[in-house]
């Protein structure tokens, strides 16, 4: 009697684990729906809509499909408020696209998911421009996010002016820069009066993305020291601040916020009144539409004997945590930057540069067209093996902001480039003491 009833007792418990394990089975056939949270801004959407659908082809034998959560929002920082909001909520999105300035805060304070494991087990890196992942999503050898697309700067020059005021072209190796002494003195040449207002020879905006970048060819910091101490006023960042210094006041030969003010330095070049013009990849596709100019692509100005370096902006796709699916999402991530996924984005000309080695060329000619040579364009391929990470923290963009409404009193002449130098450094100490406090 006892052994009849173990073995139906045992009989029970096979049943229940088989049952058990036919439920499980049956869980993972269910499609897993992700949620995709994304900023609702109406010249964007068609673009990674665009993406989306092309991962979501790739994902269907996984049965995975990513919806398109769109948030409504004036901007990043309404989108990040609204983001946090659904996570305090218990309502977190599984995945979303993520402004670069916000990764520091999303990072330390455990909102994104560590993505590391996945990537070194489950990632090619050699079909990615692999310094693009170096951003502010990549901490401590970690990564929290996958690029979804970058902008970064190039130099833009008027062949026709160098041609008739009879100077070489600007460096196109990015290893071999035009020195900054150099551009300095082209600009000067190409400095004169027309009939349609004063040329200039050069600009860019000396941003601290602009410092950085150049006081790291210099063999300086990217605006922070190893500590992570700010150091806009050393030694080299000072040296790249009299270099503007010298074409506003002394050469004169690089737009000042009166003559910007009246228009822009962007359409000052294409209207024929700038020679060089250092500025962002998100400028391709206009290069490619002006007409009756012969436009060049050079590396941006470094120090000579050195290796010149541009500021790369880079958002990210990031796992939030609160997602329920993982291992789901992350094969969402993979889906949307594979080759598919970028050709998709590329095609509707939004995301800025695609991190994919085999998509870079398809829409460096779509965008520039015939406007711009060969070897011009290479070298706007070249510069994504020389960016550079900005420096983010968790103030550095506010302290940015506070930085440029400033800006114009040096460039006015109303300080020294070196009093200018100072006064950013104390910008940036005031908002360090802030953030530590």
């Amino acid at each position: 009697m006892k052994k009849a009833v173990a073995i139906a007792l045992t009989l029970i418990m096979l049943i229940g684990l088989l049952t058990g394990c036919a439920k499980e089975t049956t869980k993972t056939d269910e499609k897993v729906i992700l949620d995709f949270s994304m900023l609702n801004l109406s010249g964007d959407i068609e673009g990674w809509t665009a993406m989306v659908e092309a991962a979501n082809k790739i994902l269907e034998p996984e049965n995975i499909e990513i919806q398109i959560n769109k948030i409504n929002g004036t901007g990043w920082p309404e989108y990040y408020q609204k983001v946090v909001s659904r996570m305090a909520g218990g309502n977190s999105p599984d995945i979303g696209r993520i402004a670069e300035s916000y990764m520091p805060t999303l990072i330390s304070d455990g909102q994104v998911v560590d993505l590391t494991d996945y990537i070194k087990n489950d990632f090619d890196m050699s079909q990615y421009y692999e310094k693009t992942f170096e951003n502010s999503a990549y901490v401590d050898g970690k990564y929290y996010g996958v690029p979804s697309g970058l902008n970064n700067y190039l130099m833009y020059y008027n062949k026709d002016m160098f041609d008739e005021a009879g100077l070489p072209y600007p460096s196109a190796d990015w290893n071999n820069p035009t020195s900054f002494e150099e551009i300095a003195e082209m600009a000067k040449e190409l400095t004169k009066e027309t009939d349609n207002g004063k040329q200039f020879g050069f600009y860019t905006g000396p941003y601290m993305a602009e410092i950085g970048m150049f006081s790291t060819s210099l063999g300086g910091n990217n605006v922070f020291d190893a500590d992570g101490n700010p150091s806009m006023n050393d030694a080299t960042s000072k040296q790249v601040y009299k270099w503007f210094d010298g074409m506003l006041r002394d050469d004169e030969s690089m737009p000042r916020p009166t003559d910007t003010a009246v228009m822009s330095a962007f359409d000052m070049f294409t209207n024929g009144r700038l020679a060089m013009i250092v500025d962002g990849t998100w400028w391709l596709g206009s290069i490619g539409a002006v007409d009756g100019m012969n436009i060049g692509i050079a590396a941006v100005p470094g120090a000579e004997g050195s290796s010149a370096y541009t500021s790369q902006f880079v958002d990210s796709f990031v796992i939030y945590e609160g997602c329920e699916h993982k291992d789901e999402a992350w094969k969402a991530i993979k889906a949307l930057v594979s080759q598919a996924g970028f050709e998709a984005l590329a095609a509707t000309g939004v995301g800025g540069t695609p991190i994919h080695k085999n998509v870079v060329n398809a829409v460096t000619e779509k965008l520039l067209g015939e406007n711009v040579d060969e070897a011009s364009k290479q070298v706007a391929k070249d510069a994504l093996d020389h960016t550079l990470k900005v420096p983010y923290n968790e103030y550095y963009e506010e302290a940015d902001q506070k930085v440029n409404n400033t800006m114009d009193e040096w460039l006015l002449g109303k300080i020294t480039s070196d009093e200018y130098a100072d006064k950013v450094q104390q910008i940036l100490i005031d908002y360090k003491t802030q953030a530590e406090n």
